[in-house]
């Protein structure tokens, strides 16, 4: 229980966050330097999204399952999970037609629209920042969720 404790002020730790974010930022300035992005780039994108929105989906669906005794913040926790859910459904679908496309399977070509190569860096940019923010949050719901046990138990609050 100590070590999983660790990890996870590890990972809501401020300072993991804002790596997670320097790196996201510099791995797509690397990669859109030359305006095109190749099929192994966003596959490393795709599958760095699809880690992280899916741990995060099963951190957030995990937290709502240890609450037994207060129904709302469980209730709330299962619909930042849906959310969750749903973004990372979309990552999967914009990843498997953007590999589909850059495959070129069966003659499939892809239009490019100017500057289309920034819009893909600020979705990407978005997508890490929604990820992050979401699991800095989850550490104040947990805060909460400790505040109403010791009130509950008729502890005082320090």
């Amino acid at each position: 229980m100590n070590i999983k404790k660790t990890v996870t002020n590890a990972i809501m730790d401020k300072r993991t966050l804002i790596a997670i974010f320097v790196i996201a930022i510099l791995w797509r300035l690397g990669i859109s330097l030359d305006g095109q992005i190749a099929l192994w780039e966003s596959i490393c994108s795709g599958i760095a999204l699809f880690i992280m929105g899916w741990s995060v989906f099963a951190y957030i669906y995990l937290m709502s399952r240890e609450l037994k005794d207060w129904l709302r913040l469980c209730k709330i926790y299962q619909w930042i999970a849906f959310g969750l859910m749903a973004i990372n459904t979309y990552v999967i679908v914009y990843y498997a037609m953007r590999w589909y496309r850059l495959a070129g399977i069966r003659g499939v070509v892809e239009a490019v629209v100017p500057l289309d190569f920034l819009y893909r860096d600020i979705r990407y940019i978005v997508l890490v920042v929604f990820y992050c923010a979401i699991i800095w949050l989850a550490k104040y719901l947990m805060e909460m969720h400790r505040d109403y046990l010791l009130v509950v138990k008729g502890e005082q609050q320090v």
